[in-house]
């Protein structure tokens, strides 16, 4: 008998990130200490870049003075704080409309974020609505802790997502979700933008078209643009053009959705390589948001010193600017080897992406067959197949892991089919060639 609370008890029981980290983290390759090590090439961090910030750091070390070191200003981001990051987005993504220091509010990463969200937009038993594939750490965000569920987008072959067309087929989700006898009611829309793991930016027309639909059921929009400045250029004759970056904030949103529904995620984890300083914010001019999240801040209160440390990131424009350019370059060539290299072994992936670390590639050639059928169309019958989709993927897990080798399975990123890997190339070069080569000789290619 469990001396938990059942709440407790349910996530005694649940899946174990400490074993799974674990395993992934616990062995770190090297080509020079420690050859036979893990290879993640699975968790999307800018790798490549984090030597970068680590000397940055070291010549702008910090001070605390007494103020600092006592309860300082409040949890929720400190004035130079936000100055400083208003500063960056206004310069670098363009808005509109200024954006304000006290438009924009502070936790400890963007996971805390989408979190306070959940408490804040929805009851428990509501959803967020979202695409198919999606970043699978946004169910555990919302659902933790909130009780809030995610429900994801299903296409017709051959759409592509991207697309103003798209948009139709989250209003017929939201409609089927809120019309089916005790589907969720869905509170908002949650867009990757970039996507993560598809690796594009939305054009504006698509994004115009999540306004007006989310103006007309009148629910929140969320647009992660944590990947903002992550977006490179192939310069290879046969790649199609790409949707370069544009920030919901960056045109004239007022002819399609009000401004209290509209809301801009962000954080330095992924675009300033520096995941572990656990900086997020949230961009919002919706004030009842503004003071519930408020309320809540004190959970999630950042380090004064990670506060100092992202100050004079942000303050320090020079250097920023060469960094991002570097950083584009860099993800570029990653991005072009590991294509190359895919290409040499057949491995088929998402040829779209020009954003993110990441790689969506296809390796149904290599998985197990699939047993018998059950019974399709049935929400049973949905459930055996995920599981089983799931359990197929995992024989591809299991070798990789034999050889050292990580990449995210698609299932676990809400893909409609078994198939898919998210590979990340953000690396240095020896990384990615060493993994991809313990890849292939897990799948025997």
């Amino acid at each position: 008998m469990s001396t938990l609370a059942p709440r407790g008890a349910e996530l005694a029981d649940g899946p174990s990130l400490r074993e799974l980290f674990g395993g992934i983290l616990g062995d770190k390759y090297d080509k020079d200490t420690n050859p036979n090590g893990m290879i993640n090439i699975g968790t999307a961090e800018n790798y490549i870049m984090i030597p970068e910030v680590s000397q940055f750091t070291q010549t702008h070390p910090v001070t605390l003075n007494n103020n600092q070191l006592s309860y300082g200003e409040g949890p929720w981001g400190t004035p130079r704080l936000r100055r400083a990051m208003a500063h960056h987005m206004n310069k670098r993504f363009h808005p509109i409309v200024p954006i304000q220091p006290d438009d924009l509010l502070f936790a400890n990463g963007v996971s805390t974020i989408c979190e306070l969200l959940g408490f804040s937009l929805a009851s428990p038993g509501d959803a967020i609505l979202m695409s198919s594939p999606i970043y699978q750490a946004f169910a555990v965000d919302f659902g933790t802790k909130a009780k809030v569920s995610t429900v994801h987008v299903s296409f017709p072959p051959g759409t592509d997502q991207f697309s103003p067309a798209a948009v139709a087929q989250y209003e017929k989700t939201l409609l089927a979700s809120e019309q089916a006898g005790g589907g969720p009611k869905i509170r908002a829309i949650l867009l990757c933008h970039p996507h993560n793991p598809l690796g594009r930016p939305y054009p504006r027309e698509t994004l115009i078209e999540f306004m007006k639909l989310c103006e007309k059921c009148q629910i929140h929009l969320l647009s992660d643009e944590i990947y903002a400045m992550s977006v490179y250029h192939l310069t290879s004759p046969s790649t199609t053009p790409s949707t370069p970056f544009e920030s919901v904030l960056a045109f004239d949103s007022t002819p399609y959705i009000s401004p209290h529904l509209l809301h801009v995620l962000y954080g330095l984890s992924k675009d300033f390589a520096a995941g572990g300083l656990r900086i997020g914010c949230l961009y919002t001019r919706n004030r009842a948001l503004w003071r519930a999240i408020s309320a809540m801040s004190q959970f999630s209160w950042i380090p004064v010193a990670s506060e100092l440390l992202a100050c004079n990131l942000l303050e320090d424009d020079a250097w920023l600017e060469n960094f991002f350019a570097r950083s584009r370059v860099k993800l570029g060539e990653g991005r072009r080897l590991a294509g190359e290299l895919l290409e040499e072994k057949g491995v088929r992936f998402h040829t779209g992406a020009n954003a993110g670390f990441f790689l969506w590639i296809d390796l149904r050639s290599w998985l197990p067959p699939s047993p018998p059928s059950h019974a399709s169309g049935s929400e049973e019958g949905e459930g055996k197949g995920m599981e089983e989709g799931k359990k197929r993927e995992k024989v591809l897990v299991d070798r990789m892991f034999e050889k050292k080798v990580f990449l995210t399975p698609g299932m676990d990123m809400f893909a409609e089919e078994p198939r898919f890997f998210r590979l990340v190339f953000s690396q240095e070069e020896d990384v990615v060639r060493e993994g991809l080569r313990r890849v292939f000789e897990a799948i025997g290619v």
